[in-house]
C-alpha cells in the first residue's frame, strides 16, 4: 500500500567527502529534505543549477560540529554556507536524488 503524505520530508546520511593533504577524508552529517515536484524541479535546475535545487529541498541539518567541536545548529544561513562548498553540495545533491529516485529492483 501507498500512503500519500501532503508533505513528504525524509533524513538521510550524507557522505561527505573532504579533500585532505593527499587524499580525502569521509565525513557525514545528517540531512532533512522535502519531496518536491519534478518538474518545479528540473525547472529550477535549469534556472539555477543545484544551488536553487537544494535551497529548496534541504529543510534541516543535523550531526554538524564547528572548529571548536560544538554542535552547530542548522539555519538557512548554514544551509547556503555549505552549498556553497563544492564538495557538499555534491554530495547533498547527490544524496538527494539518489533518494527520490531510487527504484526498487526487478519487476
Amino acid at each position: 500500500m501507498f500512503k500519500i503524505t501532503a508533505e513528504p520530508k525524509f533524513t538521510h546520511p550524507v557522505t561527505v567527502m573532504v579533500p585532505v593533504d593527499d587524499g580525502h577524508k569521509e565525513q557525514t552529517f545528517k540531512c532533512t529534505f522535502r519531496v518536491e515536484d519534478v518538474e518545479a524541479l528540473d525547472q529550477l535546475q535549469g534556472e539555477e543549477g543545484q544551488k536553487g535545487v537544494l535551497q529548496r529541498v534541504v529543510c534541516g541539518m543535523s550531526d554538524l560540529v564547528g572548529e571548536d567541536n560544538q554542535p552547530v545548529p542548522y539555519s538557512a544561513e548554514l544551509r547556503d554556507q555549505l552549498i556553497g562548498v563544492p564538495y557538499v553540495r555534491i554530495a547533498m545533491f547527490l544524496t538527494y536524488m539518489g533518494a527520490v529516485t531510487k527504484a526498487k529492483a526487478g519487476n
